[in-house]
């Protein structure tokens, strides 16, 4: 049996035995199969998705399954090609390859390999999404507006500190630095988009203080943000201004959506399902009473350049992704009319580690 086909019987013997309630001898299998970067998942013989890893999830723009599983959405254009290949998975034992499979009719184009299971019941299903053409352009064009963006910086940031010495007023001088702080920050981000570098070492962060220094910018342009946090919660392990960004662009993309209000709520979940881990996490939630997010774009949220707003660069989303998984957790979104809540988990620090 070839390996990728023992791993997937594994993942079959060891999601059979699991609905049937009967522990797995196996289940060491799937918990590496849960924290591949790949997008994995098992069909049954019906053709439904009955378990996916969260990579696949994410995918799919879902954080879950329920029990009797999923149909997968397949494009209108695509479902002839999606049936004929899953027949032809289930009635021979070769390994059928779909090469630009469109998932919904708005979502991602992905490349879909399909692995018949020998002595397993189901298909193992493999996903990768296709690079889109303008990657290249896209990107050239950042480092082109990062480079346009380091002389105005330098000049906003010697403003707010004459600013900081020169004004008496306690919480006018705490926002004049909040300005040099951002400014250091994007002048951190642009670098990298300029001269790519290793990002910095993961360090123990209080959750706190990042929600704390967004919910201050975005009270200083007079959005209501409240806080639901919780106060017993340990450190997170990561990178501080890369954090910020992740929170940023979320409320951010809150109050584009037309939120008159948004929470920042953080707790502690133990044994949380990580993008390359399961461990203990903690979970920041931000709420939102905008106008939800289309079901149409459920499925390509993450991905660059795909926005719901007229004028949006579909960027906000897909950096607050990358650098999520960067750190080792997960993104997820639970949307419907007047209540959004993106919710983002990211590991407890080691003890021990750096602060």
């Amino acid at each position: 049996m070839a390996r990728g086909q023992y791993t997937a019987c594994m993942l079959a013997r060891t999601i059979q035995a699991s609905t049937h309630g009967i522990p797995a001898a196996v289940t060491a299998a799937a918990a590496v199969l849960e924290r591949a970067g790949a997008a994995l998942g098992w069909l049954d013989d019906d053709g439904r998705l009955r378990w996916a890893n969260a990579s696949l999830l994410a995918l799919i723009g879902r954080t879950s399954l329920p029990v009797s599983g999923v149909r997968l959405d397949i494009g209108v254009d695509d479902t002839a090609r999606w049936a004929s290949a899953l027949a032809r998975a289930g009635s021979t034992s070769a390994i059928v390859q779909l090469p630009a499979l469109r998932l919904g009719d708005n979502g991602p184009q992905v490349s879909v390999r399909l692995t018949p299971l020998e002595g397993c019941a189901g298909v193992l299903v493999e996903m990768e999404t296709a690079q889109a053409p303008a990657a290249v352009s896209v990107a050239a064009s950042m480092r082109s507006l990062a480079h346009e963006l380091k002389n105005p910086l330098g000049g906003l940031r010697g403003a707010a500190q004459l600013l900081s010495r020169r004004v008496l007023d306690a919480d006018l001088r705490a926002y004049a630095e909040i300005i040099v702080a951002e400014v250091d920050r994007l002048s951190t981000l642009t670098d990298r988009f300029l001269v790519p570098a290793a990002h910095s070492p993961a360090v123990a962060i209080n959750l706190h203080g990042v929600l704390e220094r967004v919910r201050l910018l975005f009270v200083a342009e007079g959005c209501d943000v409240q806080r639901d946090y919780d106060p017993s919660l340990p450190d997170c392990r990561g990178d501080m201004d890369r954090l910020v960004q992740v929170v940023l662009n979320l409320v951010r993309n809150a109050v584009e959506a037309g939120s008159s209000r948004v929470i920042l709520r953080s707790r502690f979940e133990g044994a949380a399902l990580l993008a390359r881990s399961r461990g203990d996490a903690l979970r920041l939630d931000v709420i939102d009473n905008g106008t939800g997010v289309p079901d149409a774009l459920k499925s390509t949220l993450f991905l660059p350049l795909v926005s719901g707003r007229d004028g949006g660069t579909g960027l906000g989303l897909a950096m607050a992704h990358e650098i999520v998984v960067e750190h080792g957790g997960r993104i997820a979104l639970a949307s419907r009319p007047g209540h959004t809540v993106f919710s983002v988990w990211l590991p407890v620090a080691i003890d021990g580690e750096p602060e």
